[in-house]
Order: C-alpha cells, then sequence, then structure tokens
C-alpha cells in the first residue's frame, strides 16, 4: 500500500510539473519543503497559481507517527502594507492519509478508548510568505504558516497548533 501511494505521489508532483510550464514570464508552480514547527509535520509542499490572487496547494508530511498524511488547499493571497514582495493568505481544504501507529482517544459513544488508522478533515490555513527573488537572485519564496485542521475519523489532528516554515522555489 506504501509502494502505491508513493507512485501517486510522485506521478501527481511531476504532473504538476509538466502542466505548469508556460511561455509567460509569470512563475505559476513553486514547489519545496515544509519544515514543520511543531509536532514533526513536515514534508514535501507545493503551490500552483490559478490567477493573481488565487492559489492550490497540495502537501505531503509525515506527522511523526510513522504515517502519511495528504493536503489539498485552496487560498486567496493579498499583498501585506507597502512592503515589496509580502504578502499574506488565507484558505482552506481537506486531508487525509494514514498512521502506522495512531494515538487512541476517548469515545463518548462506545465508552471506550479508540485508535483509528485513517485520518481524513478539514484544513485552514493562514500565513505570511516573502518572495526572496531579490536578496539571493534566484527565485525563492520563504513563508510561514498556521494550519489547523479537525479529523473525523481518529486523533491526527486534535492538535490545533501545526506550524511551518516553507521554502519554496519557483518554477
Amino acid at each position: 500500500m506504501k509502494k502505491f501511494w508513493l507512485i501517486v505521489s510522485i506521478v501527481t508532483l511531476l504532473a504538476s510539473i509538466a502542466l505548469a510550464q508556460e511561455t509567460g514570464t509569470a512563475k505559476k508552480l513553486d514547489a519545496g519543503l515544509r519544515l514543520g514547527v511543531m509536532n514533526n509535520r513536515g514534508g514535501l509542499v507545493a503551490r500552483y497559481a490559478l490567477s493573481e490572487k488565487t492559489r492550490i496547494e497540495a502537501a505531503i508530511t509525515t506527522p511523526g507517527f510513522n504515517g502519511t498524511i495528504y493536503t489539498g488547499l485552496f487560498e486567496m493571497t493579498f499583498p501585506l502594507g507597502d512592503v515589496t514582495n509580502l504578502s499574506w493568505y488565507f484558505g482552506g481544504g481537506l486531508h487525509m492519509g494514514y498512521w502506522g501507529s495512531a494515538p487512541s482517544r476517548w469515545s463518548a459513544v462506545t465508552s471506550t478508548w479508540v485508535s483509528t488508522k485513517f485520518a481524513i478533515g478539514i484544513d485552514a490555513i493562514a500565513g505570511i510568505q516573502y518572495n526572496m527573488e531579490s536578496l539571493v537572485s534566484f527565485p525563492l519564496t520563504l513563508s510561514l504558516d498556521y494550519k489547523p485542521a479537525w479529523d473525523f475519523t481518529s486523533t491526527w489532528a486534535d492538535q490545533w497548533g501545526d506550524v511551518a516554515l516553507s521554502l519554496r522555489y519557483a518554477f
């Protein structure tokens, strides 16, 4: 099963890169690393610009419990004050994935401890980003965001503190 998800992830990433290539000068795709500050929720992240203000983002993260979580988000981006290359964004989406060893949670319905390895739920995101291209002479974006999530099936997202720093290279 893990090989299947790995193959799906690689094919999705390659398809996004291939479909994002354009002849114009505007960069529509950026991809890189999401470095989790809390709970080791780090992984790979890619963002595709649908328009000047709208983006879709995909993340493949490992929450530190021997599992993989796939997240898809829709985001709106706006300039932040008068600072050049600085913006803020917010949005929401869905996640799904699995645990290798899920922690247990108390079920008030059955009055027992429940351990579910499958995770599916909703996410929100808000953050700031800075386009560092003028500083480092190549298209690099740095962002810091807060991404709370609520899980329908397990305790994967019961902690509402997913803070991460992302480094993305624009294609």
